[in-house]
């Protein structure tokens, strides 16, 4: 059975309209905008930050929301989705490095952070871990199975995530550029917010039947 037609985890949802267009008007910008945008910390990478922490913030909502009930743990699943959007934002600004120089006034390594550096791989190994048991205990399988990805938008986000990939490798020379990698990265994770915006509205939506 092929992805498309297999109802048991996708669903044909609605064309999310500002994404698209944002797909469309990244690529005439990415011959515009200069390359000190697309620099790590640079504008660009600040913007993405405000989706990670919305992220954050709509999972913290969710864990105060009655929802509908498919045999899993709401509490243990938007606890899993904290995690995950705490990890994305704290990669952004590599783990609080960007906020310390070196001696050359460039950005401090994780041997020069001290015994707070030492922690940090230790620190996202365990958080990962976390998230990953909370997800099996929320039995995220039921709850794909009963409220199903959205098709076009799951579509969209890994348009994002390919074009990321090609901002950063040297495939196809006219997209190889921070300033690509930055804005479609800006633009997978205004998908991962959409797309966990939708499942919660779902949720909740289903609840009130």
């Amino acid at each position: 059975v092929s992805i498309i037609g297999d109802t048991r985890m996708f669903r044909m949802d609605n064309w999310f309209l500002k994404g698209w267009v944002y797909f469309l008007v990244m690529f005439a910008l990415i011959p515009i905008l200069p390359p000190w945008t697309g620099r790590e910390n640079g504008i660009i990478e600040d913007l993405q930050l405000l989706w990670l922490l919305a992220g954050m913030v709509y999972c913290g909502y969710m864990l105060r929301t009655k929802q509908l009930d498919w045999g899993g743990s709401p509490a243990r699943l938007w606890s899993a989705g904290i995690i995950y959007f705490f990890l994305l934002f704290m990669r952004e600004i590599s783990w609080g490095r960007v906020f310390f120089t070196n001696d050359q006034g460039g950005v401090a390594s994780y041997q020069q952070l001290g015994l707070y550096g030492k922690l940090v791989h230790p620190l996202v190994a365990t958080l990962i871990a976390i998230a990953l048991v909370l997800v099996v205990q929320a039995k995220i399988w039921r709850l794909i199975k009963l409220i199903k990805l959205p098709l076009k938008s799951f579509l969209l986000l890994l348009l994002f995530i390919v074009v990321s990939w090609l901002g950063e490798h040297d495939t196809i020379a006219w997209l190889h550029s921070q300033v690509t990698e930055e804005l479609a990265e800006f633009g997978a994770y205004m998908m991962m917010y959409y797309i966990m915006r939708d499942l919660g509205d779902r949720l909740m939506q289903k609840n009130n039947l």
